[in-house]
Protein backbone atom coordinates (compact mmCIF):
# COMPACT_ATOMS: atom_id res chain seq x y z
CA UNK A 1 0.00 0.00 0.00
CA UNK A 2 1.20 3.66 -1.08
CA UNK A 3 1.48 5.85 1.72
CA UNK A 4 0.37 9.73 0.56
CA UNK A 5 2.66 12.66 2.24
CA UNK A 6 1.86 16.39 1.64
CA UNK A 7 5.19 17.87 1.66
CA UNK A 8 4.71 21.92 2.15
CA UNK A 9 7.49 23.41 0.45
CA UNK A 10 8.54 27.19 0.27
CA UNK A 11 12.31 26.97 -0.68
CA UNK A 12 13.53 27.74 3.18
CA UNK A 13 16.62 25.25 4.58
CA UNK A 14 14.11 23.86 6.68
CA UNK A 15 11.92 23.16 3.90
CA UNK A 16 14.94 21.83 2.01
CA UNK A 17 15.53 19.41 5.06
CA UNK A 18 11.80 18.72 5.16
CA UNK A 19 12.63 17.49 1.17
CA UNK A 20 16.03 15.45 1.88
CA UNK A 21 14.35 13.68 4.46
CA UNK A 22 11.61 12.15 2.15
CA UNK A 23 14.52 12.13 -0.74
CA UNK A 24 16.57 9.69 1.76
CA UNK A 25 13.93 7.38 2.13
CA UNK A 26 15.75 3.87 1.62
CA UNK A 27 12.61 1.87 1.71
CA UNK A 28 10.91 0.62 -1.71
CA UNK A 29 10.03 2.82 -3.76
CA UNK A 30 5.91 2.12 -3.87
CA UNK A 31 5.57 3.04 -0.21
CA UNK A 32 5.17 6.47 -0.68
CA UNK A 33 4.15 9.02 -2.85
CA UNK A 34 4.73 12.92 -2.19
CA UNK A 35 2.51 15.84 -2.79
CA UNK A 36 5.00 19.17 -3.65
CA UNK A 37 2.67 21.53 -2.68
CA UNK A 38 3.88 25.03 -3.33
CA UNK A 39 2.40 28.51 -1.72
CA UNK A 40 3.18 31.94 -2.78
CA UNK A 41 1.19 34.51 -1.61
CA UNK A 42 1.46 36.85 -4.72
CA UNK A 43 1.41 34.99 -8.06
CA UNK A 44 1.56 30.55 -9.14
CA UNK A 45 4.38 31.16 -10.95
CA UNK A 46 6.64 32.28 -8.06
CA UNK A 47 5.14 29.20 -6.42
CA UNK A 48 5.68 26.52 -9.28
CA UNK A 49 9.50 28.18 -9.20
CA UNK A 50 9.38 27.26 -5.63
CA UNK A 51 8.67 24.03 -5.67
CA UNK A 52 10.28 22.46 -8.91
CA UNK A 53 14.03 21.68 -7.04
CA UNK A 54 12.05 19.50 -3.94
CA UNK A 55 9.94 17.84 -6.77
CA UNK A 56 12.88 17.18 -9.05
CA UNK A 57 14.97 15.83 -6.05
CA UNK A 58 12.80 13.34 -4.61
CA UNK A 59 11.74 12.19 -8.34
CA UNK A 60 15.49 11.68 -8.95
CA UNK A 61 15.63 9.32 -6.05
CA UNK A 62 12.69 7.70 -7.03
CA UNK A 63 9.54 8.69 -5.10
CA UNK A 64 6.36 9.26 -6.93
CA UNK A 65 5.98 12.95 -6.78
CA UNK A 66 2.85 15.32 -7.88
CA UNK A 67 3.13 19.14 -7.88
CA UNK A 68 0.92 21.58 -6.59
CA UNK A 69 0.81 25.27 -6.29
CA UNK A 70 -1.71 27.64 -4.41
CA UNK A 71 -1.58 31.23 -3.83
CA UNK A 72 -2.23 33.12 -0.75
CA UNK A 73 -1.66 32.34 3.12
CA UNK A 74 0.43 29.51 3.53
CA UNK A 75 -1.11 27.78 6.68
CA UNK A 76 -4.90 28.13 5.12
CA UNK A 77 -3.57 27.15 2.03
CA UNK A 78 -1.51 23.86 3.35
CA UNK A 79 -4.50 22.96 5.43
CA UNK A 80 -7.64 23.06 2.78
CA UNK A 81 -5.04 21.04 0.38
CA UNK A 82 -4.74 18.75 3.20
CA UNK A 83 -8.58 18.66 3.14
CA UNK A 84 -8.78 18.30 -0.56
CA UNK A 85 -5.64 15.71 -0.92
CA UNK A 86 -6.60 13.62 2.18
CA UNK A 87 -2.77 12.86 2.82
CA UNK A 88 -1.58 10.23 6.10
CA UNK A 89 0.37 13.29 6.70
CA UNK A 90 2.01 16.49 6.19
CA UNK A 91 5.56 17.22 5.87
CA UNK A 92 7.10 20.22 6.57
CA UNK A 93 10.05 22.51 7.91
CA UNK A 94 9.90 25.06 10.16
CA UNK A 95 12.31 28.51 10.82
CA UNK A 96 11.95 28.98 14.13
CA UNK A 97 9.99 32.33 13.88
CA UNK A 98 7.56 33.20 17.16
CA UNK A 99 8.12 32.55 20.63
CA UNK A 100 6.52 30.17 22.96
CA UNK A 101 7.41 30.06 26.38
CA UNK A 102 11.13 30.36 25.88
CA UNK A 103 11.34 28.06 22.67
CA UNK A 104 10.73 28.98 19.31
CA UNK A 105 8.11 27.43 16.59
CA UNK A 106 8.17 29.10 12.72
CA UNK A 107 4.36 30.40 12.53
CA UNK A 108 3.50 28.83 9.70
CA UNK A 109 4.26 25.55 10.97
CA UNK A 110 2.21 26.29 14.57
CA UNK A 111 -0.77 26.87 12.68
CA UNK A 112 -0.82 24.23 10.76
CA UNK A 113 -0.06 22.19 13.91
CA UNK A 114 -2.72 23.41 15.72
CA UNK A 115 -5.70 23.15 13.18
CA UNK A 116 -4.73 19.83 10.85
CA UNK A 117 -6.62 16.66 11.83
CA UNK A 118 -3.73 14.59 10.94
CA UNK A 119 -0.41 13.59 11.97
CA UNK A 120 2.24 16.25 11.13
CA UNK A 121 5.98 15.82 10.36
CA UNK A 122 8.68 18.67 11.78
CA UNK A 123 11.94 19.60 10.16
CA UNK A 124 14.01 22.19 11.11
CA UNK A 125 17.30 23.36 9.26
CA UNK A 126 19.81 21.85 11.90
CA UNK A 127 17.81 18.52 12.39
CA UNK A 128 20.15 15.00 12.22
CA UNK A 129 18.11 12.71 9.48
CA UNK A 130 17.53 9.23 10.20
CA UNK A 131 20.74 7.45 8.46
CA UNK A 132 17.94 4.35 7.13
CA UNK A 133 15.26 6.01 6.62
CA UNK A 134 12.58 3.15 5.45
CA UNK A 135 14.66 -0.08 6.75
CA UNK A 136 15.14 1.11 10.18
CA UNK A 137 14.09 3.66 12.46
CA UNK A 138 14.86 4.20 16.35
CA UNK A 139 11.85 6.42 17.39
CA UNK A 140 11.54 8.02 20.77
CA UNK A 141 7.65 7.92 21.96
CA UNK A 142 7.01 10.37 24.78
CA UNK A 143 3.59 9.17 26.51
CA UNK A 144 1.43 10.68 29.48
CA UNK A 145 -0.80 7.32 29.37
CA UNK A 146 -3.31 9.94 27.47
CA UNK A 147 -5.75 8.39 24.25
CA UNK A 148 -3.20 10.87 22.49
CA UNK A 149 -0.30 9.04 23.35
CA UNK A 150 -1.73 5.56 22.41
CA UNK A 151 -2.93 6.96 19.23
CA UNK A 152 1.10 7.82 18.23
CA UNK A 153 2.21 4.69 19.65
CA UNK A 154 -0.73 3.14 16.94
CA UNK A 155 0.30 5.09 13.75
CA UNK A 156 3.90 3.97 14.46
CA UNK A 157 2.76 0.26 14.60
CA UNK A 158 0.61 1.30 11.35
CA UNK A 159 2.96 2.86 9.86
CA UNK A 160 6.02 0.69 9.67
CA UNK A 161 5.91 -0.73 6.09
CA UNK A 162 7.38 2.54 5.16
CA UNK A 163 8.85 3.57 8.12
CA UNK A 164 10.83 1.00 8.49
CA UNK A 165 11.55 -1.99 11.52
CA UNK A 166 11.40 -0.06 14.64
CA UNK A 167 13.12 0.22 17.74
CA UNK A 168 10.90 2.17 20.22
CA UNK A 169 12.32 4.04 23.60
CA UNK A 170 9.19 5.36 25.01
CA UNK A 171 9.77 8.13 27.92
CA UNK A 172 7.20 8.93 30.77
CA UNK A 173 8.45 12.10 32.66
CA UNK A 174 7.20 13.09 35.82
CA UNK A 175 6.68 16.46 36.97
CA UNK A 176 9.52 17.10 40.09
CA UNK A 177 7.94 18.19 43.73
CA UNK A 178 7.54 21.46 45.11
CA UNK A 179 8.86 23.12 47.26
CA UNK A 180 5.89 22.61 49.47
CA UNK A 181 5.49 18.83 48.88
CA UNK A 182 8.93 18.59 50.07
CA UNK A 183 8.57 19.69 53.36
CA UNK A 184 5.43 19.20 54.53
CA UNK A 185 4.86 15.12 55.96
CA UNK A 186 4.62 12.95 53.04
CA UNK A 187 1.05 11.62 52.18
CA UNK A 188 0.29 9.12 50.05
CA UNK A 189 -0.55 10.88 46.09
CA UNK A 190 3.57 12.34 47.35
CA UNK A 191 4.79 9.03 47.85
CA UNK A 192 3.02 7.59 44.69
CA UNK A 193 4.34 10.49 42.72
CA UNK A 194 8.04 9.46 43.47
CA UNK A 195 7.84 5.58 42.66
CA UNK A 196 7.59 3.44 39.89
CA UNK A 197 3.67 2.95 39.71
CA UNK A 198 2.80 5.70 38.46
CA UNK A 199 4.98 5.65 35.34
CA UNK A 200 4.28 1.46 35.24
CA UNK A 201 0.61 2.46 34.19
CA UNK A 202 1.26 5.30 31.85
CA UNK A 203 3.24 3.53 29.76
CA UNK A 204 2.00 -0.14 29.83
CA UNK A 205 -0.90 0.12 26.88
CA UNK A 206 1.99 0.97 24.63
CA UNK A 207 4.64 -1.32 26.03
CA UNK A 208 2.17 -4.04 25.35
CA UNK A 209 1.11 -2.86 22.03
CA UNK A 210 4.35 -2.90 20.56
CA UNK A 211 5.86 -6.08 22.14
CA UNK A 212 2.66 -7.81 20.79
CA UNK A 213 4.32 -6.22 17.42
CA UNK A 214 7.69 -8.17 18.20
CA UNK A 215 9.18 -4.17 17.96
CA UNK A 216 12.33 -3.75 20.40
CA UNK A 217 10.78 -1.70 23.32
CA UNK A 218 12.91 0.04 26.15
CA UNK A 219 11.15 2.17 29.05
CA UNK A 220 12.54 5.17 30.81
CA UNK A 221 10.93 7.46 33.71
CA UNK A 222 12.52 10.22 34.06
CA UNK A 223 11.55 13.52 36.64
CA UNK A 224 11.86 17.03 35.26
CA UNK A 225 10.79 19.75 32.61
CA UNK A 226 8.99 17.25 29.89
CA UNK A 227 10.42 19.23 26.88
CA UNK A 228 13.94 19.38 28.07
CA UNK A 229 14.19 15.28 29.29
CA UNK A 230 12.76 14.27 25.66
CA UNK A 231 15.54 16.47 24.17
CA UNK A 232 17.87 14.87 26.63
CA UNK A 233 16.86 11.20 26.16
CA UNK A 234 16.54 11.91 22.43
CA UNK A 235 20.37 12.71 22.08
CA UNK A 236 21.38 9.91 24.76
CA UNK A 237 19.25 7.05 22.51
CA UNK A 238 20.27 8.64 19.42
CA UNK A 239 16.83 8.68 18.42
CA UNK A 240 16.27 9.51 15.05
CA UNK A 241 12.32 10.65 15.47
CA UNK A 242 10.89 12.12 18.27
CA UNK A 243 7.08 11.48 18.25
CA UNK A 244 4.53 13.16 20.68
CA UNK A 245 0.43 12.97 21.18
CA UNK A 246 -0.85 16.63 20.53
CA UNK A 247 -4.21 16.20 22.45
CA UNK A 248 -3.19 15.44 25.57
CA UNK A 249 -2.00 16.77 28.87
CA UNK A 250 -0.56 20.38 29.26
CA UNK A 251 -3.05 21.84 26.15
CA UNK A 252 -4.05 24.93 28.77
CA UNK A 253 -2.41 27.81 26.78
CA UNK A 254 -2.57 25.62 23.68
CA UNK A 255 -6.75 24.22 23.52
CA UNK A 256 -5.40 21.81 20.34
CA UNK A 257 -1.58 21.04 20.90
CA UNK A 258 0.27 20.58 24.38
CA UNK A 259 2.91 23.15 25.32
CA UNK A 260 5.33 19.84 25.82
CA UNK A 261 4.56 19.08 22.46
CA UNK A 262 5.15 22.03 21.34
CA UNK A 263 8.71 22.92 23.12
CA UNK A 264 9.83 19.55 22.06
CA UNK A 265 9.44 19.96 18.57
CA UNK A 266 11.77 22.99 18.61
CA UNK A 267 13.99 21.48 21.12
CA UNK A 268 14.79 18.11 19.78
CA UNK A 269 17.99 17.47 17.82
CA UNK A 270 16.11 15.22 15.03
CA UNK A 271 12.93 15.59 13.18
CA UNK A 272 9.37 15.26 15.47
CA UNK A 273 6.05 13.85 14.79
CA UNK A 274 3.10 15.59 16.08
CA UNK A 275 -0.07 12.89 16.26
CA UNK A 276 -3.37 14.28 17.39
Amino acid sequence: MTLKLLLAFDGSTSANRAAELLAGHAGADDKIEVLVLGVDPRTAAAGSAAVEPAAARLAESGIAVRRQVRVGPAAPAILAEARRQKPAAIVMGTRGEGALHGFALGSVALRVVHRARLPVFLVKAQDRLPAAFGRRLRVLLATDGSKPAMRAAQRLVAWRPWLGELEVHLLWVQPPLSYLQTVLPPHDDVIEQWNTKEGGRATRAAVVLFRSERIPTHVHLSVGDAALEVRSLAEETKAELVALGTRGLGAAHHALVGSVALKAAVACPVPVLLVP
